[in-house]
């Protein structure tokens, strides 16, 4: 089993990346784990040129996401975690995922013309079939409510570029500003667990 992780978060030791070690340190020793770190690496956002819809079946950018991409058709659990900045994912984060448009066939606009999202029922995916998304979130809001479009937004997207399954956890308020007002713990409970569950 191969597992991509992809860090939206410029904070090392921050609470997304708590999360997802949480979830990465339960997995079986025999797991191929590779992490990337999105604020050390130099890339693009989507240019919108279309070429992944006709000349080309891969983002014709050549950067630091190219070998990310390309590794993502080899793993079977995809990892990507992102802090809610501004009230919406990194900017780190909301860049490397606009460029996963290229995982749309073109025949996927067709599909929209037609009949908008109700017509995602059928496959339009480049992505192989079976691979699973763990999508990490934290915030520094306690309210639970605030921001849980964001989850509610992109599992929705995730779900149509191809992903079998989109796994979401969401980490609550902050343990170093407030020690006694949080959920983190209970974020990282749920990611080992998580770990557990997907590596059967």
């Amino acid at each position: 089993m191969k597992v991509t992780v992809v860090n939206g978060s410029g904070r090392k030791k921050g609470n997304s990346h708590a999360i997802v070690e949480g979830f990465c340190g339960n997995l079986p020793k025999d797991i191929e784990v590779t992490a990337y770190e999105l604020s050390g690496m130099n890339y693009a956002g989507c240019l919108g040129c279309m070429s992944c819809k006709g000349k080309a079946e891969r983002c014709v950018i050549q950067d630091d996401l190219t070998p990310v991409y390309e590794e993502m058709h080899e793993s079977d659990i995809v990892v990507l975690s992102s802090p809610v900045y501004f009230g919406d994912v990194s900017g780190q984060a909301k860049q490397f995922i606009d460029r996963l448009y290229l995982l749309f066939t073109p025949d996927f606009h067709d599909a929209l013309n037609q009949g908008g999202t109700k017509n995602l029922s059928k496959r339009y995916s480049r992505l192989q079939e079976g691979v699973k998304l763990v999508f990490v979130l934290a915030q520094g809001a306690v309210q639970e409510d605030l921001y849980a479009d964001i989850q509610q937004r992109y599992t929705q997207f995730f779900e149509f570029l191809g992903f079998s399954e989109v796994h979401t956890i969401r980490g609550i308020g902050d343990r170093l500003q407030r020690p006694d007002d949080n959920r983190l713990d209970e974020a990282i409970q749920q990611a080992r667990e998580l770990g557990v569950q997907l590596s059967k």
